[in-house]
């Protein structure tokens, strides 16, 4: 497991993947250097605070795809995705760890494995069978176990012993809060599917409407409680009460599970011919303009369309738009609100370093003289450890002993250094857009590198 893990980490760099250091070999012990994760495990963050609200989870999701596409891309199976394998960097940002069960698809994405890995609650129903099964699938079936516990904060499969929960997963029934929007029922239930064959790719879980409009889940919510909420009646004399009393403020899920009220949905991973699987990327209608007062008359033609398991909905959708980083970078908000940025010439803010990957963020590029063949993050990180020391030749010689060599570990560290301060520059000046007011200004602002 040691072994796997060292070479697994070796070959995968990603910005929601623990990176390597560097590896200390002893006569009794073998020490792994990797980065420190301040958050902990977002196991124990869901069990002491409570489930994740959808529009937070999403995001986070999302990166959990990210980091398992590009191991499946290179060739790699996790085999042990679970929530105390992921840990927390920030309220938003995760990365994905302990790579113990993971191994290389040498005989490409179709190898048939024949080992039973990972945590029983986390187990594809293919793994307690004696037959063979294939890596990518059951990676699969652990992103929904574990979707369903980052919004639901429990397991959809329970039992006191291994045997009881192997014939529940085999067995296939759980059950789907009713409070849940309909995007992030129609993943979990798109997923969760006995069949192996069936279950959808990583790209058919980005594109789901769960995850690319993360902000549709809480306006479908809303929608659907100010239709089901009746008007306060005026009375035509006003009187001022004595007495004020403070109101408790209520989220957003609470307050729709006291309007809404919905009983659990029965689902089984066996009985999956229906509605969700066949409209499980066709994108849920909701119009733009939502009706102020729910008791107003309508028309005939705009009378909201009664959709399954999710309310009324409008006819017409309106395509969610989100601000691109682009927008950002130029300095344009809402295409009316504009700032002027004065950005030193070495800012890492449009370095996006974040983005650059390859062999050389884990051991430096062959060619030492030739610097024009280097990446610009790799030029930086080269520029630093010659000011400490470092040259190109000592960085050459100790690439064949990597990942047991100090000289690879600093080099690995000042890449992360250089990539985190890179992310960091760029979310400084997002969370200053966010804060501006809505009036029209001119900010200047200078980001420099500290």
């Amino acid at each position: 497991m040691l072994s796997s893990e060292i070479a697994t980490l070796e070959c995968v760099h990603h910005p929601n993947i623990l990176r390597l250091f560097e590896v200390i070999e002893t006569l009794g012990r073998v020490y792994l250097v990797t980065e420190w994760i301040r958050g902990g495990e977002l196991y124990n963050h869901i069990t002491q605070g409570g489930p994740l609200r959808e529009i937070h989870a999403s995001p986070l999701f999302k990166q959990l795809l990210l980091a398992v596409k590009h191991m499946h891309t290179l060739g790699f199976v996790h085999r042990d995705i679970k929530a105390e394998n992921v840990l927390l960097l920030s309220e938003d940002r995760l990365k994905l760890a302990d790579f113990g069960f993971s191994t290389q698809l040498i005989n490409g994405a179709n190898q048939k494995l024949d080992t039973f890995c990972g945590s029983p609650p986390y187990a594809a129903p293919e793994l307690f069978s004696d037959d063979h099964y294939i890596g990518a699938p059951v990676d699969v079936w652990a992103l929904g176990i574990l979707l369903y516990f980052m919004v639901v904060g429990n397991m959809p499969f329970r039992a006191p012993t291994i045997p009881g929960l192997k014939a529940a997963i085999l067995k296939g029934d759980y059950l789907l809060p009713g409070q849940l929007s309909l995007p992030c029922i129609r993943l979990i239930q798109r997923i969760l599917i006995h069949i192996p064959v069936r279950r959808p790719t990583i790209d058919d879980m980005l594109n789901s409407q769960f995850v690319t409009q993360p902000k549709l889940s809480a306006e479908l919510m809303q929608h659907e409680i100010n239709l089901r909420t009746k008007p306060v009646k005026r009375s035509a004399f006003w009187v001022r009460s004595k007495s004020r009393r403070l109101r408790k403020q209520y989220s957003l899920r609470d307050r729709y599970m006291e309007v809404i009220n919905k009983p659990p949905i029965n689902m089984n991973t066996k009985r999956n011919d229906g509605f969700f699987v066949d409209n499980f990327l066709q994108p849920i209608e909701l119009s733009k303009e939502l009706p102020s007062d729910p008791n107003k008359d309508t028309s005939r033609n705009e009378t909201p369309k009664r959709n399954f398991l999710c309310g009324t909905l409008k006819k017409k959708v309106g395509p969610m738009e989100t601000e691109k980083e682009k927008q950002i970078c130029n300095g344009s908000l809402n295409g009316k609100n504009q700032w002027n940025a004065v950005i030193a010439a070495d800012c890492p803010l449009f370095k996006n370093y974040d983005t650059e990957t390859g062999n050389f963020i884990m051991l430096p590029t062959d060619g030492n003289d030739d610097q024009s063949i280097l990446s610009p993050l790799e030029k930086e990180a080269r520029q630093i450890l010659q000011d400490l020391g470092i040259t190109s030749e000592m960085l050459k010689s100790a690439s064949t002993n990597a990942p047991r060599n100090d000289i690879i570990g600093a080099y690995r560290i000042v890449i992360n250094r250089l990539q985190k301060q890179s992310w960091l520059a760029r979310k400084h000046v997002e969370m200053a857009l966010q804060e501006m007011p809505k009036a029209d200004r001119k900010i200047e602002r200078t980001c420099c590198i500290l």
